[in-house]
């Protein structure tokens, strides 16, 4: 009976010896505080892997290296971990970047005696420190390779029109590791590509500089945590200026993907740190050999959706595989829960196909009349215009008669001469005058087709030149300005691209109503004798891809009161005014042209500008 109980304790405690020879202890220093994403996300990768070995106890000190970085605190910190570590034995050290690995290496022999050390996340390792503090038989590490010298590429394979890369990398010792692979990518493509580098400036001056949209500029971040005063941004401060900016956000980790960033080849952090714990289990079980050093190198091609929408850039066909994040939320996604719910409850499956199916034939429903009334609201705006081109007609009406009361004339004295003339005259005067007369009569011709063309609505949205567009609305009412001692003028000298698409015929009309405008408006200000000579200014130019017209005249201006409501439907300031030409000219430009319209008060007269958009 005592051999048994001699041999049943014998056999415990070789259990408990067998168990505590399987604990490990691991003392993780990481370079930032907690709630840094990129440290926190290695950490979870380690945890990950961790997870699968309970005999794995881990310890973390942070050494909080982004907000306090001097070696008065270094000095300090290491006074404080002699005093945490004092009596502790740990199987392995594990240093989470650059200012942890240095902080280890400076003051190893003080802190530790002879266990082994293993780094992630660094870009540099040199082995010469490594022999000068006698360390080479107890390091491991983990490299991490940010892909610098294949997103510049990558870039412009991308934008075809890049001409301009701005690379945003902070003033840090993480920035400096990082800085001869950014200096070599630089000199490989300073020829085809100008690039301005960032080492020192602040979240508000970057918002600024990158808050102008150019398709031939884009941004390449690197890093940028500390400013150039040394104040520390948080990843929402950071993630904040990327959203804002106006030019599109390349990235080399998985951090600010899905928060504003555009994409790019990345270093997944979280992987990295699952390679790192998977390092540590082999360095724990004796696999690998002291001075093994790996370089991760695995990548994701990520690109937000909403990005590649906002700044019309596409991954394909230049990238074979890729991944899209933040993609619109589908109803599936929105209704997961209640639609595993429905599975569960499969006997009241059919009552939801029956409401279902009730739901669709009602949409549908729904949708026609929607469309009904559209059509309803698509004719009354057509009514609205060709009743306002009527109202126009008997204002230019008088112009067209003008312009045919000559060729008429010369008709009838032509016809005279030939009739009343000796029967004595040749063949070829006969032939003259018969070639006049024709030259008269399609001149007439001419001028009913132009005012014919012009009233009819336009159904199609066309490409047009709008220099074209104004020169053929100003044929029409030519008389009518000329014998009303009016002054036009037309100032394309400022543009370089004047193709819209939109409704070339409703924008004449929209022209032809500021004019007339202004018009009545100067034969007012001349009956009153406060002018002489009216003068209306047409000013055609580009500016950011749009196509500007500004119509201007010395007729007084607009009393400002009347500003704000010049287009409300039957807001007129003339007398026997109908209200509808102005707001049918904003319903043209803003309603079925996408652009705008405003109205203003410049120097001695009133000034209309029109906005479009450029057809490229």
């Amino acid at each position: 009976m005592k051999k048994i109980l001699l041999f049943l304790i014998l056999f415990v405690l070789m259990g408990t010896t067998h168990a505590w020879a399987h604990d490990k202890k691991i003392l993780i220093i990481n370079s930032y505080h907690k709630g840094f994403q990129w440290s926190d996300d290695v950490l979870h990768g380690m945890e990950e892997v961790f997870y699968k070995h309970p005999e794995i106890t881990m310890n973390i000190l942070y050494m909080d290296s982004k907000r306090i970085n001097s070696k008065e605190y270094y000095e300090k910190l290491r006074e404080l971990y002699k005093l945490q570590l004092k009596n502790q034995k740990h199987d392995l050290i594990v240093a989470v970047d650059k200012f942890a690995y240095d902080f280890l290496i400076e003051y190893y022999h003080e802190l530790f005696t002879d266990e082994p050390i293993l780094f992630t996340g660094l870009e540099q390792f040199d082995l010469k420190e490594i022999h000068e503090k006698g360390l080479e038989d107890r390091i491991y590490g983990v490299m991490e390779r940010r892909a610098i010298g294949e997103t510049i590429p990558l870039m412009a394979k991308m934008m075809p029109k890049l001409k301009k890369i701005t690379i945003i990398n902070d003033a840090s010792a993480n920035g400096d590791d990082s800085e001869p692979f950014i200096r070599e990518a630089m000199e490989e493509y300073k020829e085809s590509l100008e690039i301005e580098y960032i080492r020192q400036s602040t979240l508000e001056e970057l918002e600024k500089r990158f808050s102008t949209p150019n398709k031939e500029e884009a941004i390449f971040y690197i890093r940028f945590y500390n400013d150039r005063y040394g104040n520390l941004y948080k990843n929402n401060q950071i993630a904040a200026m990327i959203q804002k900016s106006a030019l599109p956000v390349f990235i080399t980790d998985t951090l600010f993907i899905g928060k504003g960033a555009f994409g790019g080849k990345l270093v997944p952090v979280q992987k990295l740190g699952m390679a790192t714990g998977e390092m540590v289990l082999d360095a724990l079980d004796k696999k690998i050999h002291p001075l093994h050093v790996e370089t991760f190198e695995e990548y994701w091609y990520q690109f937000d959706v909403q990005k590649i929408k906002q700044f019309e850039i596409y991954p394909n066909p230049v990238i074979p595989e890729f991944e899209l994040v933040n993609e619109p939320e589908t109803f599936f996604d929105r209704h997961r829960k209640l639609i595993d719910a429905v599975f569960l409850i499969s006997p009241f499956l059919i009552f939801l196909i029956l409401g279902l199916f009730h739901n669709i034939y009602m949409r549908i429903r729904s949708e026609k009349e929607l469309r009904a009334v559209e059509v309803q609201k698509n004719k009354h705006q057509q009514f609205i215009i060709q009743q306002s081109k009527l109202a126009e007609i008997g204002e230019v009406f008088s112009s067209i008669a003008h312009q045919w009361k000559n060729p008429l004339v010369e008709i009838a004295t032509i016809a005279q001469d030939h009739f009343y003339s000796t029967t004595e005259q040749t063949e070829e005067q006969n032939n003259q005058f018969v070639h006049d007369i024709m030259v008269q009569v399609h001149y007439m011709t001419d001028t009913i087709n132009s005012f014919q063309a012009f009233i009819m609505p336009s159904t199609t949205k066309t490409v047009f030149d709008v220099n074209e567009a104004i020169e053929t609305m100003l044929k029409i009412i030519n008389h009518t300005i000329k014998y009303n001692y009016i002054d036009v003028s037309v100032d394309i000298s400022n543009a370089t691209n004047l193709m819209v698409k939109g409704y070339k015929n409703e924008f004449m009309q929209t022209l032809l109503n500021i004019v007339n405008n202004a018009k009545d408006q100067i034969i007012q200000q001349r009956e009153e004798k406060k002018i002489k000579r009216g003068t209306i200014s047409i000013m055609v130019y580009n500016h950011a891809q749009k196509v500007i017209i500004e119509i201007c005249d010395n007729a007084g201006g607009i009393q400002n009161e009347k500003l704000s409501h010049l287009f409300d439907a039957y807001f007129t300031t003339k007398k026997q005014g109908h209200g509808i030409g102005l707001y049918m000219s904003k319903l043209i430009i803003e309603d079925k042209m996408g652009g705008k319209i405003t109205a203003s008060n410049k120097n001695d007269g009133a000034c209309f500008t029109i906005t479009l958009g450029n057809v490229t």
